[in-house]
Formats: structure tokens, sequence, C-alpha cells
């Protein structure tokens, strides 16, 4: 019997073992970033103690391993030479090597010229229209008899766009209305986008009191607030930090065209445990109020130009700042910029945690409020913050994101590295 238990005892020492082994793998791979970009001539500084190597590919195949050291410490601290020597504009590769022998990750290095950014921190109003009519659902019509039938029932889902009726454009809500009139009883052929794909699928409108319907409850645009995170000197801008999307169906919205207009804060809902807050604001259209235009609406953020007339009101504001790679931020002390106040200030910031594989790229940097002037006026993060840029060292780290529902005062934001790649999509 005491053999038994010994035994026993050994099996489930050596299984949890293997699951911390396993873990402490995983935690290392993770802490490893996948791509990682570099200014020219700029050291390698993943300030990560992992036993590992670096190797890198010669063009005769061989894998050479004195790029680098037992460790990244230890390469962030070499005086001499560094990992990004010889390194060209362009993308490159490197092996992690566990232990020097065994190659556990390739990490992707973008080296890139040396760039520096004008920081925003203005919150926005922000306007778009959809590529097509957006459906937001289906319901049952009252027909000419007093029965009830729903036309689109499993044939047009929440989601899609419609684009064009029996081949004939649809841009807005009233021309999808006047083509169904039009059309009567008879079926027509609505153009579909579905996800990523065009679809044409038949459907046929039933007579009411009133008129001909489908049954489809649709929008054809957007607006609310946001926060501008950076423009370059060619007048690019990036904001946000994340994707416009629908508050119905929860996909991203597809943008035809988009604008940004002045914005006026004109109250604060405090956030609160459970329920997030936000800024009030009053958005003012019209030519002479438009900042510019919006070209893209990305999971990551929305991306276009500033009007020359809104950038020769910048020109004078000295907001130049330089771009920080993510393995070069660090947990601690930090900045997020923003004018809620009714004045362009910073708020002092704690980094918390940094997550250089995240399974949400929104969400590469974990932070917490500690201004207290930011906490009595918003109670921490608010909707409406999203974008505002994120400062260290007095470099351009990132941008705020989200808030943490159940605690106001914590928030994420995305490394700025990862909006300057997608800012030509």
């Amino acid at each position: 019997m005491r053999s038994l238990y010994l035994t026993f005892f050994k099996n489930i020492t050596w299984i949890y073992l293997c699951v911390l082994c396993c873990f402490a793998y995983h935690t290392m791979l993770d802490a490893i970033p996948d791509h990682v970009y570099l200014e020219e001539g700029q050291k390698l500084t993943l300030d990560q103690k992992l036993p590992v190597q670096l190797g890198i590919s010669t063009e005769d195949g061989q894998t050479v391993m004195a790029v680098g050291m037992s460790t990244f410490e230890n390469i962030r601290e070499r005086k001499n030479g560094s990992v990004s020597a010889g390194f060209g504009i362009g993308e490159h590769t490197l092996t992690c090597y566990l232990l020097g022998i065994l190659p556990v990750k390739e990490v992707a290095v973008s080296v890139v010229p040396s760039q520096s950014l004008y920081t925003g921190g203005y919150v926005i109003g922000i306007y778009g229209a959809t590529q097509g009519v957006l459906v937001l659902g289906s319901n049952p019509v009252e027909t000419l008899d007093g029965s009830y039938r729903e036309p689109a029932e499993n044939i047009v889902f929440a989601g899609d766009y419609i684009t064009a009726v029996n081949g004939q454009e649809i841009k807005e809500k009233e021309e999808l209305i006047s083509a169904i009139k039009e059309r009567g009883a008879f079926p027509m052929v609505l153009t579909l986008w579905r996800g990523n794909e065009q679809i044409d699928v038949s459907v046929e409108a039933v007579e009411t009191k009133d008129s001909y319907m489908l049954g489809l409850w649709v929008k054809d645009d957007m607006a609310g607030i946001g926060t501008l995170t950076y423009y370059d000197s060619h007048a690019g801008f990036g904001a946000l930090g994340h994707g416009i999307g629908d508050g119905e169906t929860g996909d991203l919205l597809r943008l035809s065209r988009g604008s940004l207009y002045q914005a006026d804060i004109i109250g604060i809902k405090k956030g609160k445990r459970g329920s997030p807050g936000e800024l009030e604001g009053v958005v003012y259209y019209g030519k002479k109020n438009r900042l510019g235009s919006v070209s893209s609406n990305t999971d990551i953020g929305i991306y276009g130009t500033l009007s020359a007339s809104y950038c020769e009101t910048l020109k004078n504001t000295d907001n130049t700042c330089a771009v920080c790679y993510k393995q070069d931020v660090n947990e601690g002390e930090a900045e997020i910029l923003s004018d809620v106040s009714g004045e362009l200030r910073t708020y002092r910031v704690v980094i918390d945690s940094l997550d250089y594989t995240p399974n949400d790229r929104n969400k590469g940097i974990r932070f917490h409020v500690v201004d207290e002037d930011l906490l009595s006026l918003t109670g921490g993060i608010v909707q409406g913050l999203s974008g505002s840029p994120i400062l260290q060292d007095g470099k351009l780290v990132g941008a705020v994101t989200h808030v943490l529902v159940n605690d106001p005062e914590k928030g994420y934001g995305i490394f700025i590295e990862n909006m300057l790649n997608n800012a030509g999509n």
C-alpha cells in the first residue's frame, strides 16, 4: 500500500512539473514579441531576462549566433555594437534559441527611418457614411389583410450591407425605400456585402396600408466623438486606437466616406464600477467646422487627412514627439494627453503591464490613472477619451483604447507602432 501511495505521489509530482514547465515555456514565448520596430541604427533593447540567444541566417544559409548574448538583458547593456548592426531599412528575421541550442521563436524586425509625430489629444466630432445601407435587423410587418409576414426572414441578416436593388446603386435609406416602392409586389434582387463576400439574394416586399415594405431596420451613417491621437508632417492622422463599430451588430462599420468636425464637451458622465462613463459633446457640422476627411476605419483606429485650415491653426503648437516602440516602453510612470477639461494638458497614469502578443491588439498596454485632477473630472477613463496619446519620457508610446468596466480608474492602450503600421490601410 505504501508503494502504491509513493507511485501515485511521484506521478502527481511529474504531472505538476510538466504543467509548470509548459506554463513557463508559454510565458517565455509570450514575453518575446512576434514583431519589433527599430529606427535605423537603433539597438534592439528587449528588456526580458530570458535564457535565449539570438541568431540570424546569412545569405549562405548559416546561422550566426554572435548576434546577441545570453539574455535580452545582456543585449540591452552591450556597449559595443548592437543586434541591429548591419541591418538596413527593411524587413529582417531573428531566431531565438533557448540556451543557445533549441530554436523556439522567430522575431520579425522592421527597420524604419526615425520619425517624429505631432501629438493630438483633441476631442473631435466624427461623422461617417456607410458603404451602402447597413441592416440592423428584420421584423414582421402587417399586411393589408391584417396578417403578419416577415419577407426578409432568413434571407437578409443583421450586419448585411445593401448596395444595390436590381442593379441600381443604393447609398442612402431614402434610395432603398424608393426602390422598394417602385418595385412593388414583384420580386427584387438585393446586392449585399456579407462579411467579405458580395452576394445577390431575391426577396419580395409585402403590401401594407401605407406602402410596400421588406420589414428591415437600416441605417446609413454614424456620428460620435473621440480623440485625435497624432498627425504627421503630411497632415495624415490616426485617431481612436480602435475601430468604429455598430452599436446594434457590434461589427466594424464599412464606411464609404467620413469627416472630422469641431466638437465641444458640454458634460461628463463620470465612470463608476460596472458603468463606464462618457463624454457628452456637441458636434458642429458644416464646411467651416470641418477638420479633415476619414479614409479608412480599421479595428485599431480611423485614419485620414486633416484639412489645411485645421493644420494652420495647429502649426504654432509645440507638440512634436518622437515615437517609442514597444520594446522600449517600461512599466511605471507615464502620461495621457487630453483637452477634456477644455485645456490641452497631461494627466499622470501608471503603466501596470505590457503584453507584446495580446489577443486583442488594442490591449497591449494596461494602466491605471493616478492623477487626482482627471479622477475628479471624469472618474478615470471614459468613452470619448479613446485615442488620447500615451506619453512616456517625452515620447509617444500609444493611445488609450478601453476602460475596465468594473474599475474606471484602469484602462487599456494600443502600442503606437500598431497604429502607424495600419495607417496606410
